[in-house]
């Protein structure tokens, strides 16, 4: 049975959990009596009551529009890469904790080098219906010989540093566009980034906790089960993974937003964004040998990219951007509840 998403009603039931009172936790359990310890031992298993029921079944979608190759380019960029360099066990540039840029296609410890998870180059394309991100990787996995990684790309609608939209592409990848792989999240309540966007903070928030689509559980958007796809392809001689994206997201007139694209060896997980908010430095480990944190520990096998502009010209102080001009600036902020669904009323309403 398919699952559709009430997003104002969870909303409430946010709100509402917030301002309620948590009752007081008592921190060591009462010892139970001999007696009832004994009596415990002494009686025989319970008997289940009922047969317990199986798990309800996913109904087939029926897929109207499924995407097939952008026609129109319409941004690439290009991500620092260590095929020349990995042997060396550390990067030469693009690592760097406190702006949340981590260039790091290597296991903890021993450094041993992923190429399946070193971005080279990220590019959008479009059609009539979908948006195409494409992320080139260096190379397959050496051990599986395929692409084995995890990709997403986060869209930032309005350029403040926070954004709303996560999407996922999960192996295994065909050659065909499917969308049994392919997950998108939101961060229904705007606290991604904390209080300080793009510096670490203590308020960590709980990354993009709303699932917006994911037809493995069932979920997707009113009569929208084409939102997101996935499919292994080539960027000239580079493997790559593309994520196609229903272009209606951004049916308000306005085709404008920042957007990233990441790599990871281990699976995505939306409620840990950004990352320099969830781990300390030496927690994270480090790429570069001259770091006193080095090697890398718990934040490895992980790539992620600057944010490059789309369809509007970027200041060049856009917190996380790829082209800044005289530094970066802090951007503060209070997280806003509902805020993604400001930027993203289209999707809002499918969702109700």
């Amino acid at each position: 049975m398919k699952k559709f998403l009430s997003l104002f009603p969870l909303c409430f039931v946010l709100l509402q959990a917030c301002v309620q009172a948590t009752p007081a936790e008592t921190p060591f359990a009462a010892e139970p009596s001999p007696i009832a310890s004994q009596a415990a031992i002494a009686s025989p298993p319970a008997t289940p009551s009922a047969t317990p029921l199986p798990p309800p079944e996913v109904e087939p979608v029926l897929h109207l529009i499924i995407p097939a190759t952008g026609t129109s380019d319409r941004a690439t960029a290009h991500d620092h890469e260590n095929t020349l360099t990995y042997s060396s066990k550390k990067v030469k540039a693009g690592d760097e904790f406190y702006k949340n840029r981590f260039e790091r296609p290597f296991t903890a410890q021993e450094m041993n080098y992923l190429p399946d998870v070193d971005i080279m180059n990220f590019s959008i394309t479009s059609d009539d219906n979908f948006f195409y991100v494409n992320i080139s990787l260096a190379g397959l996995n050496p051990a599986s010989q395929s692409l084995s990684a995890f990709y997403g790309v986060e869209i930032d609608r309005n350029a403040d540093g926070r954004a709303e939209l996560l999407l996922v592409a999960s192996p295994p990848y065909a050659p065909e566009f499917t969308a049994e792989n392919a997950a998108v999240y939101m961060d229904l309540n705007g606290d991604v980034g904390g209080s300080v966007i793009n510096r670490p903070d203590a308020l960590a928030g709980d990354g993009f906790e709303t699932t917006i689509f994911n037809l493995a559980q069932g979920i997707y958007p009113q009569d929208e089960p084409d939102l997101a796809w996935a499919r292994q392809t080539t960027d000239g001689s580079l493997p790559a993974v593309e994520i196609a994206f229903k272009k209606w997201i951004f049916k308000d007139g306005r085709e404008a937003f920042m957007w990233s694209a990441l790599a990871s060896q281990s699976p995505i997980n939306p409620a840990v964004f950004v990352f320099h908010d969830h781990y300390s430095a030496a927690q994270a480990g480090a790429a570069n040998t001259d770091d006193p944190n080095y090697p890398l520990k718990e934040l490895a096998a992980l790539d992620n990219t600057c944010r490059v502009p789309f369809g509007f010209q970027a200041m060049g102080n856009e917190p996380f951007g790829c082209f800044v001009k005289g530094g970066e600036v802090e951007v503060k902020a209070t997280p806003v509840a509902d805020a993604a669904c400001r930027q993203f009323a289209e999707l809002c309403s499918r969702a109700q």
